[in-house]
């Protein structure tokens, strides 16, 4: 049988025992919780573009962006850029298929740019968000001359 004063003392220490296990629970927890999660990967395609030499305007340029199970993403800005460049050609949004396009966009200022843009292609990006990591695809650009 246990004398009153060791049964008090081990009620005592197993009370600081729970205690301590709550006490590092609960500060584990916290650290979870205050880390963001890390944003989902997404994949991302490139139509093949086009440029008419008449208009000095390009077309076809469409991105597609999806989840990496292939569930389109809707709402996400793309821009659409010389490949390797910061030459913007357009922006647009991704639409309920995931589908970003610039109907016709002009040519880059810059002839340098321009011969990039031909030779090289474009590339579509989305910079990311709290949700979603950044992610490109890049295509060619034909020549259009009819």
């Amino acid at each position: 049988m246990l004398c009153p004063t060791t049964r008090a003392a081990a009620i005592s220490t197993t009370v600081l025992t729970l205690a301590s296990a709550l006490t590092v629970t609960a500060a584990s927890a916290l650290d979870h919780r205050d880390r963001p999660a890390a944003p989902e990967r997404l994949n991302a395609t490139a139509d093949y573009g086009s440029f008419d030499v008449l208009t000095r305007r390009t077309s076809g340029l469409r991105a597609k962006i999806t989840e990496t199970d292939g569930t389109p993403v809707a709402g996400l800005p793309v821009k659409f850029t010389v490949a390797d460049e910061k030459a913007l050609l357009c922006e647009a949004t991704t639409d309920t298929d995931g589908y970003a396009e610039c109907k016709a966009s002009p040519l880059p200022p810059l002839p340098v740019s321009t011969i990039k843009l031909l030779t090289g292609g474009y590339d579509a990006t989305f910079d990311g968000n709290p949700r979603y990591a950044p992610v490109s695809a890049r295509n060619s650009i034909g020549v259009d001359m009819r």
